[in-house]
C-alpha cells in the first residue's frame, strides 16, 4: 500500500481513500447482516409488487366485484422462498452481488476469486434460505465464512468497484 504522500496502486485509484484498506478483504457478520436484512427487505417488495399486481389484475377483469385477494399461507410461504431463492442465484450469477451487497460494497466469489456460475449461486441461495442461521459461523472461523461458504468453496469480499479486482495480480 501507498504511504502518505504516494499514490496509491493503480488498481486502488478508483476506490475512496478509507475503502482502499479493505478492497478484497473478506467481509465479516456485521456487513454481510446488513446486507441480507436490505436483500429480505427487497424480496418483501417483489413479492408485495407480485400480490399488487394479482390485485390490480382482478381489479380490471372485475371492478365491481373487487375485493383484495387473500393468499393463503400456504401459497405465500413457498411462493416467498421460491422469490428469495430465484433473487438471490440470479444476483449473485449474474453480478456477483445483490442490492444489499451492493450497498455494503461485497461481491461473493469462489474461493479462487472467481464470479459463480448458475450452478452453484443456485445452491448457495437455496443453503441461504433454507439454513440462514449458517451465516452466524462467520463469527466462529478465522477465513469468515458462513456454513454455506465453506460447503460450497465461495467467499465475500469488500468490493466497492465491479470493474476493480477482488485484490492485486
Amino acid at each position: 500500500m501507498a504511504g502518505d504522500g504516494e499514490r496509491p496502486p493503480v488498481w486502488l485509484t478508483g476506490l475512496p481513500p478509507e475503502a482502499r484498506g479493505f478492497q478484497g478483504r473478506r467481509a465479516g457478520m456485521v456487513s454481510r447482516t446488513v446486507a441480507g436484512i436490505v436483500d429480505v427487505v427487497v424480496v418483501a417488495a417483489l413479492c408485495g409488487g407480485a400480490y399488487l399486481g394479482l390485485a390490480g389484475l382482478k381489479f380490471v377483469v372485475n371492478p365491481v366485484a373487487f375485493s383484495f385477494p387473500a393468499v393463503p399461507r400456504a401459497v405465500l410461504v413457498p411462493a416467498g422462498f421460491a422469490v428469495s431463492v430465484f433473487y438471490l442465484a440470479v444476483c449473485w450469477a449474474a453480478t456477483a452481488r445483490t442490492v444489499g451487497d451492493e450497498l455494503l460494497g461485497l461481491r461473493v466469489l469462489t474461493g479462487r476469486g472467481a464470479p459463480l456460475r448458475w450452478g452453484r449461486a443456485f445452491l448457495r441461495a437455496l443453503t441461504y434460505a433454507v439454513f440462514p442461521a449458517g451465516l452466524l459461523w462467520v463469527l466462529f472461523g478465522a477465513s469468515r465464512r458462513s456454513l454455506q461458504d465453506l460447503v460450497l468453496h465461495t467467499v465475500v469480499v469488500y468490493d466497492w468497484n465491479p470493474r476493480l479486482p477482488a485484490k492485486p495480480d
